[in-house]
């Protein structure tokens, strides 16, 4: 399912060009998290969740080159702006593979909740940029200095990432925490759960049972926060 949540998002700007979105473009990062502290019993299932993310990577590069050089393209001038947009994007997308490889299972919150809030508020133009940054301090005087450096308008941040263990089932717990620049505060501190339920369709995952409390982990996140951002950026 994630491979084609990934190949959806990619062909979004194709598909929706031309169109307008109901909300105001924004700048939204969000931090890695640095750590997290699981079961001994779900060790075993971290280098599945590692290498399930490059595949994933790998997958999506194969997709925007399949994207780019596709011939069933309307042929003006305002998608070949698109099209040269995603060339850039392309590039982009290929030298941050060192990155990439370095990746850590408990980074799935960053980069998972990255793709979930670019297919909610990137449907349509105009487009938000939405990225990851590697963590580093969230007190209010740090949030301020990286959303003026960074221009973002919105950072997200996760703490207190861990297991625990509920009527014999592992559960995920952590904490979203959103910060306003406009505001200059942080808007939203909310702590959520992930279980080891798949739902279907972009929370479809039956690959791991850590895998699983990942992304369902990022679904709660997400649905907490959206909204949040939503009101805020809503066109009137």
């Amino acid at each position: 399912m994630k491979k084609v949540f990934t190949a959806l998002l990619l062909t979004i700007s194709l598909a929706s060009f031309g169109q307008k979105g109901k909300f105001n473009p924004f700048k939204l990062v969000l931090l890695k998290p640095d750590t997290t502290v699981i079961d001994k019993s779900l060790v075993g299932d971290i280098d599945s969740v590692q290498s399930d993310y490059l595949k994933r990577y790998y997958y999506s590069i194969h997709q925007m080159e399949e994207l780019i050089n596709s011939k069933n393209v309307p042929d003006d001038a305002s998608f070949k702006a698109t099209e040269e947009k995603m060339k850039l994007e392309l590039v982009a997308a290929k030298a941050v593979e060192p990155e990439i490889k370095r990746f850590k299972y408990y980074q799935t919150l960053s980069s998972y909740s990255t793709e979930v809030y670019n297919f909610y508020f990137n449907e349509h133009e105009p487009f938000s940029s939405i990225i990851e940054l590697p963590n580093q301090n969230t007190d209010i005087a740090s949030l301020k200095t990286l959303a003026d450096t960074s221009m973002a308008d919105y950072i997200i941040f996760f703490g207190n990432v861990h297991t625990e263990t509920r009527d014999g089932q592992p559960i995920l717990k952590l904490t979203t925490s959103l910060y306003s620049k406009k505001e200059n505060k942080i808007i939203l501190t909310k702590e959520t759960e992930g279980d080891t339920t798949s739902r279907g369709d972009m929370w479809t995952c039956g690959g791991t049972v850590l895998s699983c409390l990942l992304i369902n982990g990022v679904r709660t996140s997400t649905d907490t926060v959206a909204p949040e951002i939503a009101k805020r950026q809503i066109r009137h």
